[in-house]
């Protein structure tokens, strides 16, 4: 009876296993890449107050995980073969920490949405972080508006407008075309970097 049993238990698992398998999706084959270290690159002038950087806002398809690419009629694609490690705004949020922590721009810089009372805040939308493909070609682009804000009273003390980078004549097959995108983040850090160090703060730190 045991022998019987067991049988019909294996034959039942073996039958699951198979339905299962049309069902459950395969391991992924695509390549997952993240954003570059940060450059070691002082700061020229320093801010007085801590700084919160909030995740950049952005809207689908760039608030996941895709590689996003934009035929020339518009229409929107996922390039196969290659992901971001976590969604980009994540991504982009922890290259700007470890940007500016790098170069010392403040006493001291954070990250976490349960940081309380740090003086200042940087907020920003993604706009733009995506591959063209003009049916020639493919060219990268990326766009940032940020905004420096007083946490204390939210007073925005300075506004970037829209920080845009682009790079044309690709490297050939996918592992080029992320590099390049890769490469326009860590512009685009660098220079968020610059813009912070014309902000003035002063106000912000009065009582």
């Amino acid at each position: 009876m045991n022998t019987l049993r067991a049988a019909l238990w294996s034959g039942l698992l073996l039958s699951l296993g198979g339905c299962l398998s049309g069902v459950l999706p395969k391991a992924s084959e695509q390549a997952q890449y993240t954003l570059p270290d940060a450059v070691a690159q002082r700061a020229e002038r320093q801010l007085p107050l801590a700084l919160l950087v909030d995740v950049p806002r952005a809207v689908a398809p760039l608030d996941g995980v895709d590689v996003v690419v934009i035929r020339a009629d518009g229409e929107v694609q996922i390039m196969t073969g290659a992901r971001w490690t976590a969604p980009l705004p994540i991504l982009l949020q922890d290259l700007l920490v470890r940007t500016i922590e790098a170069a010392g721009l403040v006493p001291a810089v954070a990250q976490s949405a349960q940081a309380h009372r740090i003086p200042l805040r940087l907020s920003g939308e993604l706009r733009a972080f995506e591959l063209h493909d003009d049916g020639a070609g493919l060219r990268a682009r990326a766009a940032l508006n940020l905004r420096l804000i007083c946490s204390r009273n939210a007073q925005v003390l300075a506004s970037s407008g829209l920080i845009t980078i682009e790079a044309a004549d690709l490297p050939a097959g996918v592992a080029g075309a992320v590099a390049s995108l890769r490469d326009l983040a860590l512009k685009l850090s660098q220079q968020t970097l610059q813009w912070l160090q014309q902000a003035d703060v002063s106000s912000c730190g009065e009582a």
